[in-house]
């Protein structure tokens, strides 16, 4: 099966990930997270490395900042060291700590955020991560696909990701369709090159029941990448669309 869609990714199914780095834009209309409203940060794990997924995203409709961690440290001191440093500076305590498989999630609210480290032991020891800020109060998740163009008849999107980083404005979408892989690649690419998206790469994984096709596509000042593949214990095909467009 094709690997999981991670949400904080840019491109889930090909492993490729968001640029960090800072943001800076011209005005406030063009960030998901920049305003008059000062986020919180959150304290570094103990004997750890962070580094920024994004600091200017958007998932399914809510504004968030992401960071990733690797630490030292266990993965029960992670989660005490963050459940202790919540409750202490919380009035009423207000601290979920929430096992989820193999990872643990210590959150809070803080005002109009949600603060929350997900945690998980790293392989040879110590412990990784993210640690993510996600503005909540005001705010109706959705999930708004406009700008791409639908893969097949029925597709259903089921996930958007967006970010602003280093002057480019990246937008994800995940589809699911019952479609074959093998006819929604055909038909997905008659429907670009119609729009004028231009084919400027294509790989194959080797052929079988789990093959994936990676496509690059340009039209203006925007790339579009495809990764089309199946899902094998739902029986789904399943469409990872990834439009960038750049000086935006």
């Amino acid at each position: 099966m094709l690997a999981r869609y991670h949400p904080y990714s840019r491109c889930g199914l090909v492993g490729a990930a968001l640029l960090a780095g800072l943001v800076s834009w011209a005005g406030a209309e063009n960030s998901f997270t920049y305003g008059s409203t000062p986020w919180p940060l959150i304290p570094e794990p103990p004997r750890s490395q962070v580094q920024w997924v994004s600091d200017d995203m958007r998932i399914n409709g809510v504004p968030m900042r992401v960071q990733s961690f690797e630490s030292k440290a266990s993965k029960e001191e992670v989660v005490a060291f963050y459940a202790s440093h919540w409750r202490a500076g919380s009035a009423d305590s207000q601290v979920a700590v929430t096992p989820a498989g193999a990872d643990t999630l210590v959150g809070r609210p803080h005002g109009p955020f949600y603060l929350m480290a997900k945690v998980r032991a790293a392989d040879g020891g110590g412990a990784q991560g993210t640690l993510s800020v996600s503005q909540v109060e005001g705010i109706a998740p959705r999930i708004d696909a406009s700008g791409i163009p639908v893969p097949a008849n029925g597709a259903q999107a089921v996930n958007v990701v967006e970010s602003n980083d280093a002057g480019k404005r990246n937008k994800q979408v995940i589809w699911l369709t019952k479609g074959s892989s093998a006819t929604v690649a055909a038909q997905y690419h008659s429907t670009l090159t119609r729009a004028g998206w231009a084919l400027l790469q294509e790989q194959s994984a080797p052929a079988s029941k789990e093959t994936a096709l990676v496509r690059m596509y340009s039209k203006d000042k925007r790339q579009l990448d495809v990764v089309i593949g199946v899902d094998t214990q739902r029986a789904v095909t399943v469409i990872n669309t990834s439009l960038v467009t750049f000086g935006s």
